[in-house]
């Protein structure tokens, strides 16, 4: 059994800081390998762009780290949307230490946590 990697959900009203929150983790990350699945509510990528240009991402792979969902509520499609994206970065899992997710302002965390009892990503 391959071993678990651990995840933070940061989630919160739009505004709350928690982009902010996360940048800081990234830059002082203390030499961990930290992935992050970003939850974006419209089309463009704000938070992801945000994340991506405070300079740890290796610069030969800058989307490596940042995984960005842009279809709306992560909430709303878990199925869909998560699920394939957290089944990517565990394909990665001998370069990732730990799992930052931020959904948007609008989402409802409970489904997103329910999803951690899928076979898939247990």
């Amino acid at each position: 059994m391959a071993a678990k990697i651990p995840v933070t959900i940061v989630t919160g009203f739009l505004g709350s800081g928690k982009t902010t929150l996360i940048r800081h983790l990234l830059q002082n990350n203390q030499g961990r390998r930290i992935a992050v699945l970003v939850n974006e509510f419209g089309e463009l990528g704000i938070d992801g762009d945000l994340l991506r240009s405070c300079q740890v991402c290796p610069e030969d792979e800058p989307d490596a780290n940042v995984v960005e969902l842009t279809n709306g509520c992560l909430c709303c499609t878990v199925q869909e949307e998560f699920l394939p994206s957290m089944l990517e970065l565990l394909k990665r899992r001998d370069r990732i230490d730990c799992i930052l997710i931020e959904t948007s302002g609008l989402a409802l965390p409970k489904p997103l946590v329910k999803a951690f009892h899928w076979p898939e990503i247990r």
